[in-house]
Formats: C-alpha cells, structure tokens, sequence
C-alpha cells in the first residue's frame, strides 16, 4: 500500500481539492431534471481496477484496502475534504493544549467514543484499542510495518473509554499514524472475534470484516463486495442502503461500464483516458491532488544498478514532462522528490534531473557500460537489460512503461515488461509479492503517503523485507540519521530541517525516482450527493452522508 498529523494541515492541497471538485460540480453532462433513469435510488455501484488483496488493513498492502475499509472500519480520526481530523473513535486529537499530550511528548491520552457497537451489537470498549496494537506487534501476524507502533512500552487503560499511550522514545509522527490516516492505515479491530486466533494472516474475519463503520459486508464474491447500511452506526443508519464494489482489471472495459451506466462511479479513473472521460451522459468528473507519488524503483542489489551513476544516468534519460504531458495529459503534477510539492516538509533547490540522454550516455561510459552492436550495453559479460514490472490493467502503466522502454533504448538501456495484478504486485514476500520478494529490476509503483512526511520504512536500512518495506536493499547510514532526526523532534522547523537532508541524499543516490503527483480522477453519476473527497489517505472518508 503505498499513502501525518504534525503536518497540521495541507492547506494549500485542501484549497486545490475544493477548487477541484468545485470544477466538477459546475460542469456536469446532460443534466436530468429528475435524475438519470439508470440511477438505482440507495444503491451505489463502484468501479475501479486494484484488486484488493486483503480487507483487513492491517495485513493488505494496497491502496484499495484502505478504501474500502473507510466503509465498513473505523480509526480514531479521519482526515476530511479540508485535510482537517474528524475525530471518529477517539472524542478529540491529543495535543499539549488540550493535555491529551504530556510536554515531553512521551505519553498520549484517548478519550474513546462512548455508546459504539460492533456490527454484530457488541461494545466497542478500549480493549479493542489495545488488542489491536498487541495484533500489529504479534510476529506471527505479516503486518507491512510496525513503525511507530513499535515505540510504543505499554498501553494502560485507566477505564473501559480511555487508553494511556507510553512511548519508549519520542516519535513526532505518533498521533498522526496510530490507528489513524497514514501511509500505513490499520483500523481497529474486534477482539472478541479475533482473540481465539494466534495469527490473524488466514482467518476468514479479512474477507467478511466486521467493523464499526457506516456499512457491513455481506458478501465479497468474484471480485464484488456487497456492502449495506448498518443500522447500529453510531453517527445513525447511513442515507445509501447499499455500496457494490467492483474490481475489473482493464481500464477500457471500466470505461465502458461508466458509458453504459453499469456502475456510477468509476474510482481513481485511469490518467491515460482523460480525454475520454468528458461528455459521458450523466456523468461528472471529479479530479483532485493527491499525496500519491508514482515512481521507478531501483532494486539497487542488482549488478546492473548497483552503481549510483547507472542511476542517475536512467533519470536524465527519463523524459518526465513528455510522460506527464503524453501519457497523463497534463493531469498529474511534476515532482522532484518524494514529499509533495505542496506539503511543508517538501524542500527547496533539488536537483531535477532535466531529460538530457547525452549526459546518460556519459555516465553510462563511465560506468563502464559499453554500447555494443546491438544497441545494447555490456559490461563483464551483462547486458544492460533491465526487467521492469508494474500493475496490470492499467492504460497509465502500460503507457508509460512504453515510452520509459522507448527512451532507455535511445542510450543503450533494453528494458523487458512484466506486469502483475496489484494484488500479486504488492503482496507480502511470504505470499510470493514480486516487490517484496525482489523479483525485478525496475518496478514502476505507486506509493500513497499520510499527511506526515515520514516515509523512513521505505529507505532505512534495517527495513528490507520481510522487516519493512525497502524493496530497494538501500542502505545510507546517513539517511537513517537523517530520519532518525526527522521523527524524534517535535518542531516543525527542525523536522523540515531533517527532511531537507533526506531528499538530498534520495535524490542524490536515488533509489527511487519519482515521476509526478497524482491528481485523482474519478468518474461519477451526477446523482450521487455530498461527495466531497479528500486529498489524502483515502477521499472516502463521509461515505455515511452520500445518496444517490
């Protein structure tokens, strides 16, 4: 999965969003007085093309599990369409002003929500809070990371509504990733269904959750989830009786569904087919920035990559406009590292890394990569072909790898794809995941940030697989102090300080190369009312107030 509170707020991503989704609720396509005649009245069908690999969030990987888990789970806060916490579970975000915070930043307070119920009429209490962290740190469990979490000395529970957070060690981005909207987003989870069980990795509870959320799934069959309303929700029974979710693995037949009116909401729509997502009747587009960065990852263990100039020389022969402009048709936002242009921690002066292949070829040369006879480069006997894998079924993906293939070429650089379902992609190393088990050279991959700037689990060196998730086998002992800096102070100054240091060395050594922001585009019917989608985490963060 790829997606932070003493960021404050995103202000300026909050004021696109808006901006966005008011562009789209101005610009609607043939308007139905009294509504479209396809529209079902309380049902809303979804669309998109990640396969989710796992509906409890604390063992899937992928962005999609975060998605739906905003309907049927529930975290201590939500962040909303103005990149402010809504606090769900917990009554209030802790900070020193209000005491939930002690002034040396060791220990938190929650104040729990009372009168909550499970889907199944049991008491949502601060046991569930704890059984939850002790899940995210049972070994036996494949969690992606327990960052944070492991900072954690012990949890006390003064009464049924309230847990006492004791941290070993400062943590800056504590409150803004425990149980709550991150990079890594686990929900909590029941404990008297899930306590019987050693190991949470093959229990039926990740394919029928039970939450606290808005709606309840009832069934999750051939790639659909039928999701309806849940009438024990604490906020009152959601205004939509029922959300199907479907996932197809080929954007032009999701385009299709959209024409033909076989789904009302195409999510996370394809960049290649913008132009083909205007003019559908009764449809509007809603397009939004979003803290989700595409990138190329170097598995740096590689012969072929191991030399940092083989790297940089792949970055100047890496036309990054020409894709934006080509591929994504101007809808994504360039980018120069891997904090968003528009986030407080994003530093000033980097290196951009312009498209330059005579610069390519020379430190190809120096590197010792030969041009050979047939366009291709060798050294000590391996030729410079690289395999590059990514997702499957998505136009953007498949584009973009082509014209990558394309420029590569031009300098002697033979790349051969291999894409995968998102499932099989990011899938945990014990499951055969191709990024974690490090079967590739160059993965094209998306990852979505939280709306803090910690993302030390993809870089520090004690993090490859199964541990974390540098699936690149980097290693700077430099970096990690860089990081270890950037999350054991509390001021923004000094973390903006510590993050300026880590994008240096990143885009210095790059292990990955990051291509653009994503603005998310999604596709809807024009009935659909009060969706208001934020520009971080997941957009589907009010889906109790939407109705269609």
């Amino acid at each position: 999965m790829r997606r932070r509170r003493i960021a404050s707020v995103l202000a300026a991503v909050a004021m696109l969003a808006a901006a966005g989704c008011t562009a789209a609720a101005q610009t609607p396509n043939n308007i139905e007085v009294d509504g479209n005649a396809w529209t079902q009245h309380g049902l809303l069908r979804i669309a998109g093309d990640e396969v989710p690999d796992n509906l409890n969030p604390l063992l899937g990987t992928e962005t999609i599990d975060t998605d739906l888990s905003m309907f049927w789970g529930a975290y201590l806060f939500l962040l909303d369409d103005t990149t402010q916490y809504v606090p769900e579970l917990a009554l209030q975000v802790p900070t020193v002003e209000n005491g939930g915070v002690s002034r040396d930043g060791l220990t938190i307070t929650y104040h729990l929500r009372p009168h909550v119920v499970w889907q199944d009429g049991e008491p949502f209490t601060a046991d569930d809070v704890l059984y939850s962290w002790q899940q995210v740190m049972n070994p036996h469990n494949d969690v992606s990371s327990r960052q944070g979490y492991d900072a954690i000395a012990r949890i006390d529970e003064p009464d049924n509504l309230t847990i006492v957070v004791h941290l070993k060690r400062r943590y800056a981005p504590f409150v803004a990733t425990f149980f709550t909207m991150s990079s890594e987003t686990y929900s909590i989870l029941p404990e008297h269904l899930l306590d019987r069980y050693g190991s949470l990795d093959d229990v039926r509870f990740n394919q029928l959750p039970v939450g606290t959320g808005p709606f309840e799934i009832v069934s999750n069959l051939n790639g659909t989830i039928k999701m309806v309303a849940n009438q024990r929700y604490w906020r009152g029974p959601p205004k939509l009786r029922e959300i199907d979710y479907q996932s197809v693995g080929d954007d032009q037949t999701l385009l299709d569904m959209v024409r033909s009116h076989r789904v009302d909401f195409y999510a996370n729509a394809s960049q290649a087919l913008e132009p083909q997502l205007h003019g559908i009747r009764g449809a509007t587009v809603y397009l939004y920035p979003f803290t989700r960065f595409t990138d190329l990852g170097f598995n740096t263990s590689r012969p072929q990559l191991r030399d940092v100039r083989v790297r940089r020389a792949l970055a100047y022969a890496t036309d990054r406009n020409q894709l934006i402009d080509h591929v994504t048709h101007g809808v994504n936002l360039p980018a120069d590292s891997d904090q968003p242009p528009f986030l407080w921690a994003h530093a000033d002066d980097l290196p951009r890394y312009p498209y330059n292949p005579r610069l390519a070829d020379q430190l190809l040369e120096q590197a010792g990569w030969i041009m050979g006879p047939d366009g291709v480069r060798h050294k000590d006997g391996v030729s410079m072909t690289l395999s590059m894998v990514g997702y499957s079924g998505s136009s953007t993906v498949t584009e973009t790898e082509a014209w990558i293939a394309a420029q590569w070429r031009q300098v002697g650089v033979q790349v051969m794809v291999h894409n995968y379902p998102s499932d099989v992609l990011y899938a945990p190393e014990a499951q055969g995941g191709i990024e974690q088990s490090g079967k590739f050279d160059v993965v094209f991959e998306e990852w979505a940030n939280g709306v803090d700037p910690d993302e030390s689990q993809l870089f520090l060196c004690d993090l490859t697989p199964p541990a974390g998730w540098n699936i690149y086998h980097y290693c700077d002992p430099q970096l990690d102090a860089a990081e270890a800096a950037a999350i054991s102070n509390y001021g923004t100054s000094q973390r903006k300080a510590a993050y300026a240091d880590v994008q240096r060395i990143l885009d210095a050594d790059l292990p990955i190369f990051v291509l653009w922001f994503q603005q998310r585009q999604d596709v809807v019917n024009i009935d659909l009312k009060n969706y208001r989608p934020a520009s971080a985490v997941s957009p589907f963060w009010n889906s109790w107030e939407w109705e269609i």
